[in-house]
């Protein structure tokens, strides 16, 4: 499939975990990929190899989108780089695990700056960008619904998120812009492993999901992918849950 054929696809935390199998994915139906990662150098030169040597078009940006200077360098390039915006991907986040109770407001401000202040700046920055046809699609979690222990300050961020989203896709659909959400399970990443209590989140997780296994960053791109496609022009304001059933145990 060679549907994303000059056209340009922005993936924030596109260097590693679903980010980075997402920026392949997309890559792979012929987007030029601009892969925007905040440090791990090591990861975007892994994905920049790749790419060249499946002969991929992918750019790495680097620059933390929580801070107002690099925040306004990442644009500036962005915007150079990209007369149009075809699909924006926000897939970064990051956050402090603590209880409630142990969150101060420095935790909670800075959880903020990364998850969901980033999310609209970027998005109002690079609307005028875009045009009939472009895709908005976010990246959350069960936490923005569920309590998940220690996560309260990204579950925050997440449910907000998702409310913003729900307004993007009302004020944009009559631009013929989609915005729409994917939710996955537990996904081994990077990020998954400073989980507190892991262990027994994966125990539970590989017990009770139907399909029998966790789900993948490859999972989730593949979802991703579909919005892209001009078969999913009528999802709009939704979220797609790629879980493998967990969700539907009691």
């Amino acid at each position: 499939m060679n549907h994303l054929a000059e056209k340009n696809a922005i993936v924030t935390g596109g260097t590693r975990g679903i980010g980075r199998a997402v920026s392949l994915a997309l890559a792979e139906c012929g987007a030029h990929v601009f892969a925007i990662y905040a440090r791990s150098r090591k990861h975007a030169e892994s994905l920049e190899k790749e790419a060249s040597d499946r002969g991929l078009r992918i750019t790495t940006i680097r620059g933390d989108l929580g801070h107002d200077e690099t925040f306004t360098e990442v644009l500036r390039t962005l915007q150079n780089e990209c007369a149009v915006v075809d699909i924006l991907v926000h897939s970064a986040a990051s956050g402090v695990h603590r209880k409630s109770m142990s969150l101060s407001d420095r935790h909670l401000k800075w959880t903020f700056e990364i998850n969901f202040f980033a999310i609209h700046r970027l998005t109002r920055d690079l609307h005028e960008n875009m045009k009939k046809g472009s895709r908005i699609i976010g990246i959350t979690s069960p936490g923005g619904t569920r309590v998940i222990p220690d996560y309260a300050a990204v579950a925050s961020t997440k449910g907000a998120m998702e409310a913003l989203f729900r307004h993007y896709a009302k004020e944009l659909a009559p631009e013929e812009i989609t915005v729409n959400l994917v939710c996955p399970g537990l996904v081994m990443t990077d990020v998954a492993k400073n989980v507190p209590e892991l262990g027994r989140l994966l125990e539970i997780t590989e017990t009770y999901t139907p399909s029998g296994r966790l789900t993948t960053p490859e999972d989730v791109a593949e979802v991703v992918k579909f919005l892209t496609t001009d078969a999913a022009s009528q999802i709009v304001g939704q979220t797609i849950v790629v879980d493998g059933g967990k969700g539907l145990m009691a």
